[in-house]
């Protein structure tokens, strides 16, 4: 019997100590109030995004940088990582592009930025994209 007892006594202190971990480590939820404003800026951000994303998956756009010998899906992948800014900089290129009309300046500034983003990861260490790069 005291050796159950004593069981109970030893099982309840685990748990309270490990609840008590638990409630370090879980933190409170924060509730407030989202404007509309932040709503629309993340839609036509989300919506500017796709833009850029559905032109770089254009056949003209892949072949392209195909022929520079740059990776379509690496550039996607460039592409994702970009800032919001830097992607409504480009939807909004894309935009003034003449319909049916030579895309190749917009393709020459996203490869120019795809390729500034591969040196920087280079010279960081992140990639090993280019040889001519030295590494630290």
């Amino acid at each position: 019997m005291r050796r159950h007892r004593g069981m109970k006594k030893a099982v309840a202190c685990l748990v309270i100590v490990a609840f008590s971990f638990l409630s370090l480590v879980v933190a409170p939820a924060q509730a407030a109030m989202v404007g509309t404003a932040d709503i629309l800026k993340a839609q036509s951000n989300d919506l500017a995004r796709q833009k850029v994303k559905l032109f770089m998956e254009r056949q003209e756009v892949v072949q392209q940088f195909d022929a520079w010998g740059v990776n379509p899906d690496e550039a996607q992948a460039r592409v994702d990582t970009m800032t919001d800014e830097e992607i409504a900089m480009l939807s909004s290129k894309i935009d003034r592009l003449p319909a049916g009309g030579d895309a190749l300046g917009f393709i020459l500034a996203v490869a120019v930025i795809v390729f500034v983003v591969l040196i920087i990861t280079d010279l960081t260490g992140v990639t090993d994209v280019f040889t001519f790069i030295k590494k630290r």
